[in-house]
């Protein structure tokens, strides 16, 4: 034992043995800033280029260990690596497989998806659901989060994680890195953990909230009679106001409502109002819907909330390694949203409208997709016009990753095969015109049985209906601007006089021209501080004039 205390102080320099505090996988390593378990392990000690292991952290509640590591590059964890965990659940070396100085008793390759399970004399091919994998980002990322169940069964056989541990991480490519460097691994002693609450909050907290639902049915599986009583326990528990399917690619948008009417009855004069996008979009909504129109495979719906109205783009982004068709679509999407910002969109909405944008996104490799949801930061700015602040306080988006219930993850999506259970589906709104007050992912396996008994669920009702959990957000409407910054101070003026166009600003930028349509039609550099004259092209109609600095981007509309 002196031994093992030895390795672990060496290693940590300090580990804490009080309580632990609670890690939620959310894609926010915020929570790692607290006091955990940490390895430094030394940066540039392997070939440019390489995995490069930096910084691990650990920690633990009483149902999972739950790891941190920084690789220095942005890899997708879950593909194109050959990065291997390496566990010993008793610190013993002379059990499980004898490998950088332990005992191993697991180890998983995350690029392939797949591991190996010792025990005894024999090994067993292991996968993410037999240990409980769960892997955050979904995306390309620098930093990763993990969480590994501490129990659980495989053969039926239980096997449990010791109160004392040892760990590794290992790049297994030739000359790859490994942390730590020294045999004998990062010894971890699980710290007294409280459990992780599962109580559930489903009933929005005033009836005067916008409930809004957005689901994957899983090819149309919303009408097939073996799950109808899954489906209307679901809705019956979620009661939602708004809600956006997609993978509904034979039945019309009638009939989904139709189906909704006959879970969720017509009440106060609210009939369900629908509407369609081609080919899988649907949506269901307790409040009129005014305009559709179709963006690539994706939809907007504008929606009249009686007082506000409401824009909700609902979309089914390409799959897989389909990277280039999934941002084409994202930058559609953000250039018609940017469209409803200047005022030149087919929607014709006051200033300060909400916006959301939500569905299941297949957010699975790069994370440059996500981050144009977020910031406005458009790829293909020839074709989807420029870059711009998407809040109509010239904020980025909200990313409102709810808590899966019963889960201290973020997780829509579950597999039983190789892939990890990830964040897929997402609702990204306006910060600035409406604000969250209750928000939660469906996941009824991981619910109480008493909260199972008082929303009138059933355990499995989730996992039969779908392979995706509904993802639900209470709003409210209004205006809720950020604190006040650089970005709300238009840094230019720009304005005509005697017969000469004046850029008035001490910034250096780009000014760009666009039409209505996105296209970039005209633009000049400003490499000086002061006014400058400015020789417009030749223009008649309506314009985007944007203005790119170091310190933001800033746009306004022009008639010529």
């Amino acid at each position: 034992m002196l031994r093992y205390l030895w390795i672990m102080l060496a290693v940590c320099g300090y580990c804490s043995m009080g309580n632990s505090q609670q890690i939620i996988l959310d894609d926010d390593f915020e929570d790692w800033n607290t006091e955990v378990s940490r390895y430094t392990d030394k940066q540039g000690d392997v070939g440019n280029g390489r995995i490069d292991f930096t910084d691990i952290r650990i920690s633990n509640d009483d149902t999972y260990m739950y790891i941190f590591f920084d690789v220095t590059q942005e890899i997708n964890l879950q593909e194109n690596n050959n990065i291997a965990l390496i566990l010993d659940f008793d610190n013993d070396i002379n059990t499980g497989k004898k490998t950088v100085g332990l005992g191993a008793d697991i180890i998983y390759n995350f690029g392939k998806r797949q591991g190996f399970l010792y025990a005894g004399n024999s090994s067993y091919l292991i996968y993410q659901s037999d240990i409980k994998l769960v892997t955050s980002p979904t995306v390309t990322s620098k930093r990763f989060e993990i969480a590994i169940a501490r129990n659980f069964i495989f053969n039926n056989e239980t096997f449990s994680m010791g109160n004392l541990i040892s760990t590794a991480l290992s790049d297994e490519s030739s000359y790859g890195d490994r942390a730590p460097d020294t045999e004998g691994g990062f010894v971890y002693e699980f710290k007294k953990a409280e459990p992780y609450d599962k109580s559930v909050h489903l009933s929005k907290t005033n009836p005067a909230h916008l409930r809004i639902m957005s689901y994957n049915v899983l090819k149309d599986r919303l009408f097939n009679n073996s799950v109808y009583q899954n489906y209307n326990r679901i809705f019956n528990a979620i009661q939602p106001d708004i809600i956006g399917f997609c993978e509904i690619y034979d039945n019309s948008s009638a009939q989904v409502a139709a189906l909704i009417e006959r879970f969720l009855p017509s009440v106060s004069n609210q009939k369900w109002y629908h509407a369609s996008g081609n080919p899988d979009i649907r949506l269901v909504s307790r409040y009129p819907i005014l305009s559709v129109r179709s963006i690539d495979g994706n939809a907007a719906f504008l929606i009249d909330l009686g007082k506000d109205k409401l824009v909700a783009i609902m979309a089914h982004l390409p799959c897989c390694n389909n990277e280039s068709s999934r941002q084409q679509e994202v930058d559609n999407i953000m250039s018609f949203v940017r469209g409803i910002r200047y005022g030149i969109s087919a929607f014709q909405v006051p200033v300060n409208t909400p916006i959301i944008i939500m569905g299941d996104m297949n957010f699975v490799g790069y994370s440059q997709q996500l981050h144009t949801f977020i910031t406005g930061d458009i790829v293909n700015n020839q074709i989807y016009g420029p870059d711009f602040s998407p809040d109509w306080d010239n904020a980025d988006l909200k990313d409102l990753k709810p808590l899966t219930t019963g889960q201290p993850m973020t997780y829509t999506w579950y597999s039983t095969g190789s892939y990890s259970p990830g964040r897929l589906d997402y609702m990204i709104y306006t910060g600035s015109a409406m604000q969250v007050s209750n928000s939660f992912v469906l996941w009824t396996q991981h619910m109480s049985s008493s909260d199972l008994s008082r929303y009138h669920l059933d355990y499995n009702d989730v996992t039969r209906a779908s392979d995706h959990a509904p993802v639900v957000g209470d709003f409210t409407i209004g205006s809720f601007s950020a604190t006040e910054n650089s970005n709300h101070q238009k840094p230019f003026v720009f304005i005509q006089r005697d017969g000469q166009w004046l850029l008035d600003t001490e910034q250096r930028g780009r000014l760009t021209i666009t039409d209505v349509s996105g296209r970039i039609i005209w633009h000049i550099d400003k490499d000086d501080t002061g006014s400058q004259s400015i020789q417009m092209p030749e223009l008649s109609g309506l314009y985007i004039l944007t203005f790119h600095t170091g310190t933001g981007i800033y746009s306004t509309t022009i008639f010529r």
